[in-house]
């Protein structure tokens, strides 16, 4: 069931702009499983922007703090 908080799924377009990736990039990482997706069929592929929002943020490297 659909509801009217679902975002809908964004394209490979979408989803490279987001990340700020080159298309072919992002079809690697696709082919890789290195980056989240919904395979809807063998050559339809979506992203779900929350799950891009939350892989981006679990990767987020914090500063080291300065060495005297």
């Amino acid at each position: 069931m659909i509801t009217n908080k679902t975002q809908p799924l964004w394209s490979y377009q979408e989803a490279a702009a987001f990340l700020g990736l080159k298309l072919g990039t992002l079809y690697g990482m696709v082919s890789q499983r290195r980056v989240p997706h919904i395979r809807l069929s063998s050559r339809c592929v979506r992203f779900e922007p929350r799950a891009l929002e939350a892989w981006l943020s679990e990767r987020n490297v914090q500063p080291r703090p300065p060495q005297l």
